[in-house]
Parts: structure tokens; sequence; C-alpha cells
């Protein structure tokens, strides 16, 4: 364990000395602004999390005996990126672990009856749920405890009611690197997570 004690603005410093030291992770805590206030005022997790070079845990509450773990995932990628993280880890107690995926119902471009609709829906948490089994079974094989989750609706949203229900003690997301001006205009299912998700965030790049 090294101490760095330095003079500068916070967020700044702490991503200088992440890439100087070759971090594999940063634990950061957060205040709890709301979207609004961090506008105005700043946040040093949010800029830390926007510009980190390698994964970030933000911590807002205290972080429990780790039992449960939910992971929601875009896709098989994704997941990968998730996976050999997490593999990395070693833990002291049995973790169980949930894997997630969202369907978003986008907008079709063309017009579609109901019964086309209902059957593209229908594969796509057919395709959802292919995906999730297999990251369940690659869980499994690394003696981990899991199960697979499809959700509807807008991920962020999906995923935060996940948790709520789960009530899990850490929750590790992917991060696909938007740059602050792409992310403050498209919007960032990471970034909502971080603000409002209950437990520890766990953002893997």
């Amino acid at each position: 364990m090294r101490r760095i004690h330095e003079i500068g603005e916070p967020s700044s410093v702490i991503l200088e000395t992440a890439q100087s030291t070759q971090a594999d992770l940063i634990v950061i805590g957060a205040r709890g602004l709301g979207p609004i206030k961090e506008m105005l005022l700043g946040s040093v997790s949010h800029r830390v999390l926007l510009h980190a070079p390698c994964s970030t845990l933000v911590v807002r509450n205290p972080l429990p005996t780790l039992k449960h773990i939910l992971i929601p995932v875009e896709g098989q990628e994704d997941a990968e990126n998730i996976l050999r993280f997490l593999f990395r880890l070693s833990f002291n107690h049995p973790v169980q672990v949930t894997v997630m995926t969202v369907w978003p119902q986008p907008q079709l471009p063309f017009p579609t009856t109901l019964g086309q609709s209902k059957q593209l829906e229908e594969r796509a948490l057919e395709h959802a749920g292919e995906i999730t089994e297999r990251i369940v079974q690659e869980l499994a094989q690394h003696n981990f405890t899991a199960r697979a989750a499809v959700g509807m609706g807008e991920p962020a949203f999906a995923i935060l009611e996940q948790t709520k229900t789960l009530q899990p003690d850490l929750l590790i997301a992917g991060s696909h690197g938007r740059s602050g001006v792409s992310r403050f205009l498209m919007g960032s299912v990471s970034h909502t997570l971080v603000h409002r998700a209950p437990c520890p965030v766990l953002i893997v790049r």
C-alpha cells in the first residue's frame, strides 16, 4: 500500500495518479448530488467515472458482506469484459450472481401489425435469454451460484427496478466509454445507475 498526498483539484489528481500508477481499480465515495446540483457544482466521482483509465467502484453506502451481485449486460462482448474482471477477484464467502439483460422495446421505423410486433418481441426475449443462460453456465464453471433475468423497457429504469426487488450488495455494469459531451447529450445507463442505485456500483471498462 502506498500513501500519496497531493495538492490540486481532486478529480485531476486522482486521474493522474491512476494513470501514473497503472491502477486496476479506483474506489471512490459519492456525496449523492442530484443531476442538477452535479451539473452546477460538479462532482469528483462523476468526473473520475467519465475519464478513469480503469474500472471504478463508486461506494455511496457502506459495503455489506458481499453475498449477491447483480450484473446487467448488453451483449456477449459486454459480458466477457465484466466476467474477465470478476474472475480476477477473490471472495471469502459464496456469492450468488444474477445476470440481467433488458429488451428496450425500440420504436420500429416501419409499420407492423400487432402479431408481427409480438413475434419480434418474443424473438428478442428468446435471444436475450440465450445470452444470459450462456453467461450463467460460464459462471457456474467458476463455482458461482448464478441465475438469469430478462427485463423490458428503458434499460436503466428496468435495472433499478431489479435492484429494488433483489436488493443486491453490489451492481457490476460495463461502460462504453462515451466522452463527456456525448454522454451529456445521449445519456448513459452506467451513469444513471451510479447516481440512483441503492448499492455500490462497479463500472468495468
